[in-house]
């Protein structure tokens, strides 16, 4: 019987390429900005944002971290991403996030997501076995430039 280690490590260096089907909208930028409780008006007010240089809106930061809008592919009944293989199918919690912002995400950029495990390892504590999972995510526009980069650390708890 493979243990949940074992099979966590089978997923360093499994990568993934999700491509949006659209552009993020001016709508999708003004809700999530309203949803989290932001109402700077750089994210609503169009010529608010040309008096500080900026094209058009911007939508806030941690929106392309925080949503699965940039997916065009099929989920199952627990939203999760169909075809992600083992890292797919393991339930994990998150134990941190470290997020970078290179430039600002508008209304007509079409985000392609590059999602890559990059390590796995276990650490023992006070109540037993944990295993880290850090996966890394660089977010790109349609000219490829970068936009983003979240690197994310899961954690497992093994079965007694």
């Amino acid at each position: 019987m493979t243990s949940l280690l074992e099979k966590l490590k089978e997923t360093v260096g499994q990568e993934i390429v999700l491509q949006a089907p659209d552009e993020m909208g001016r709508s999708s930028l003004r809700q999530y900005a309203l949803a989290i409780g932001d109402f700077n008006p750089l994210y609503s007010d169009r010529e608010f944002a040309k008096t500080h240089g900026l094209p058009d809106v911007m939508a806030p930061p941690t929106l392309i971290c925080d949503t699965w809008q940039y997916v065009d592919g099929d989920m199952d009944d627990r939203g999760d991403l169909l075809g992600r293989g083992p890292a797919g199918e393991l339930e994990g919690l998150r134990a941190g996030n470290e997020y970078e912002f290179f430039q600002p995400i508008h209304p007509d950029d079409v985000i392609n997501a590059h999602w890559k495990v990059e390590d796995v390892y276990e650490k023992t504590g006070r109540t037993g076995s944990i295993i880290f999972q850090v996966i890394e995510t660089t977010f790109y526009n349609q000219r490829q430039e970068l936009l983003a980069r979240n690197t994310e650390t899961m954690f497992y708890r093994p079965e007694a």
